[in-house]
């Protein structure tokens, strides 16, 4: 491994750390340390994009796995922020989300992914979407039983649920998934490993869920992280975790508050 090799590669390995501790400074009540922290990283993965060397396919790889970092970090930062300038309700995630889909967008094209690559696969749909309704109907409700959250829509109408069904399919599912599985996962497999890849995702994917403020939360959203990463794995298919993902949510913050 040549210096340039791993250069890129040390630095993946500290942003991901300091992903983890910035996120256990924000678990802590420390917010504002722990954003600092994240936009340190921004910034350090920023900076490390400019480091001249011969682009093997093992040093492209490992900028492909800081950019996706980089998006990881985006979402967090805006994610936490946002809530400064915006009242919590619904129509806050669209905000956070919206211009995730442009930076995905240049991350994709600049790494040439396809839409094979990324999993847009249409095939099964049949077979998978009854199967996602399912599995994200149990994961929502064992969250639930977690965190029970406040619902994010006043009632139960027609409108308010297409609504938050929308937004949570088209907005917060299909981007943390294309994030989550389609880059990074994707990346850190051909890096360090089918299992070691899995992992590393999924575990990042529950320390990003340290706002809550529990450890039982933590430990659901990485064993969530692991079953959905799995069944990306194993089908490819960003239209089925994407609807796993959405079906949680919508349980989560819209039917499953309603039921006494």
């Amino acid at each position: 491994m040549n210096k340039t090799v791993g250069t890129h590669h040390r630095i993946a390995v500290v942003s991901m750390i300091m992903i983890a501790l910035g996120e256990l400074l924000i678990f802590t009540g420390n917010v504002t340390l722990g954003v600092a922290v994240h936009i340190l990283n921004l910034q350090m993965i920023i900076v490390s994009m400019f480091i001249k060397g011969g682009e093997t396919d093992q040093i492209v790889l490992d900028k492909q796995i800081l950019q996706a970092l980089l998006l990881l970090l985006q979402l967090r930062i805006i994610n936490i922020v946002m809530p400064f300038f915006f009242t919590m309700t619904l129509y806050w995630y669209p905000l956070i989300y919206s211009p995730l889909f442009i930076s995905i967008y240049l991350v994709l094209r600049y790494q040439n992914a396809s839409f094979d690559d990324i999993g847009m696969d249409m095939r099964n749909l049949h077979r998978y979407i009854p199967l996602a309704l399912i599995i994200g109907a149990v994961l929502a409700w064992v969250e639930y039983q977690i965190i029970h959250p406040e619902p994010l829509i006043p009632k139960l109408g027609i409108a308010d649920m297409l609504t938050l069904v929308i937004i949570m399919f088209v907005f917060v599912g299909l981007v943390e998934e294309l994030i989550f599985r389609s880059i990074l996962q994707t990346k850190l497999q051909q890096s360090v490993g089918v299992c070691n890849g899995l992992l590393m995702t999924s575990v990042l994917f529950g320390v990003m869920h340290s706002g809550y403020g529990s450890v039982y939360e933590l430990l659901f959203a990485t064993a969530a992280g692991l079953i959905i990463g799995y069944l990306y794995q194993k089908t490819g298919s960003l239209p089925f975790v994407t609807a796993i993902h959405g079906m949680v949510n919508v349980l989560l913050f819209g039917l499953l508050p309603y039921i006494p």
